[in-house]
């Protein structure tokens, strides 16, 4: 679980122009006003991926991982196909990556009722920013 504290501190550092609420809306695939662990975390793991993504290509190398604190040894193991570069797609298949910020789903859903909506994930994001002044 070395990534965590890292990807976490991360993904609180997006650089996206988009707002919480135009990334909730995208993640929200069905439109129903919330989303379930998968797709929360795919959205949370995208926000990290920005921060690493610290040239704005739409990959991540391993010089910019390691850059931001991350470890070679970790960036082998997400880069599966051994280009050295992670795209955000690979990044969101990763095991690794998607068990270390599973636990973020749990811290954001509340209610505990397996769904976040806007306002938990906006709750969420609050807590997280909160955290780490």
């Amino acid at each position: 679980m070395p990534l965590l504290p890292l990807l976490f501190l991360a993904s609180c550092a997006t650089n996206s122009t988009s707002s919480p609420e135009q990334r909730f809306k995208q993640a929200d695939k069905d439109g129903n006003g919330s989303v379930e662990r998968v797709e929360v975390t795919k959205l949370i793991i995208a926000e990290a991926f920005e921060m690493y993504d610290s040239n704005s290509d739409g990959v991540v190398t391993e010089a910019e991982f390691v850059a931001a604190g991350g470890t070679a040894e970790n960036f082998r193991k997400v880069n599966q196909s051994g280009s050295g570069k992670v795209t955000l797609a690979e990044a969101q298949a990763s095991p690794l990556v998607f068990n270390t910020f599973v636990g973020s789903f749990d811290e954001a859903d509340a209610n505990k009722d397996g769904k976040v909506t806007l306002a938990e994930y906006q709750s969420y994001l609050e807590l997280r920013d909160a955290a780490v002044r």
